[in-house]
């Protein structure tokens, strides 16, 4: 997909993923359902992002337009006749007579209430979004995971996986400005920057589910490692150089899967690492 066709798309569904999606598990556990509103939540707070950009776009360009209105008013209160109306009387009779919802006047102060409406629900959603998150974490930290490593590599940190990567980190978790697609978009993970053809290491062992290209995630590797928290745990790692693996095939945390690289909608090499609870994504950093 190229960043206009993501543009059209956006603008006919402010909330679309412009990423594929893997599919999801029924929510039927309080912390899957859990998870599944903090998807829902950080979709809405897409489609805010998304709404108010074009809406504040919009208010710039009516700000812009020549207002019959606003140069009878001016023209009024300044004591000078309106240069298309000599005769202040008339001037008075064309004013009422305007309808002020369809001038350039009117359409910004829809704009701007509309804005402010937003503004105010994304503020709202947003406070939302922080509460999940804190919850969702904070059980992360506490699981014990099936997958919680047997063979703790380096980079282990105490969580239930290992780090995929000695890489900096470049881009969290939520609600972004994508820099590929230049709109508002959900990232389901974290980027981490390294070089090239760096090693991507399997955060914990388990079965391949998926390997291949992916859509803007370029060339795409999922493992599925068991059960946490009740829901189905797997990690994904996206724009890969090379895959190393293959689907069905069982995997030991710290196995060489892939190389980095920058394939499908990146700006540069980096992991894009991923933690799915349920196939829905969370936040990556409280698991290693």
């Amino acid at each position: 997909m190229s960043p206009g066709s993501a543009a059209a798309i956006i603008d006919a569904d402010p909330g679309a993923d412009l990423y594929p999606q893997p599919p999801t598990d029924p929510a039927v556990t309080p912390q899957a359902r859990q998870v599944a509103a903090l998807t829902d939540v950080q979709h809405r707070i897409q489609y805010l992002h998304n709404i108010l950009a074009r809406t504040r776009a919009d208010l710039t360009r009516v700000q812009r337009e020549p207002d019959p209105v606003l140069q009878l008013l001016t023209a009024l209160t300044t004591g000078a006749a309106p240069t298309s109306d000599p005769d202040s009387a008339a001037a008075l009779a064309a004013a009422d007579s305007v309808n002020v919802v369809d001038t350039a006047t009117g359409r910004a102060a829809a704009l701007s209430a509309a804005i402010s409406s937003g503004q105010g629900e994304l503020t709202h959603r947003q406070q939302e979004e922080t509460r999940l998150r804190q919850e969702i974490n904070r059980r992360a930290r506490l699981t014990t995971a099936a997958a919680r490593p047997s063979r703790k590599p380096a980079a282990y940190r105490g969580g239930p996986l290992s780090s995929p990567l000695s890489g900096r980190l470049t881009s969290r978790f939520g609600t972004r400005f994508d820099p590929y697609y230049h709109r508002w978009q959900l990232h389901a993970g974290v980027d981490l920057a390294a070089p090239t053809g760096a090693p991507i290491l399997a955060a914990a062992g388990g079965r391949v589910t998926r390997a291949g290209w992916y859509g803007g995630y370029g060339n795409y590797t999922c493992i599925d490692h068991g059960r946490a928290d009740g829901q189905r745990l797997s990690t994904c790692y996206g724009h890969q150089s090379r895959l190393l693996v293959s689907p069905g095939q069982q995997v030991r945390t710290g196995q060489l899967i892939g190389r980095v690289g920058s394939t499908g909608a990146s700006t540069g090499p980096h992991l894009h690492f991923e933690v799915r609870l349920g196939g829905r994504p969370v936040d990556p950093l409280p698991w290693i």
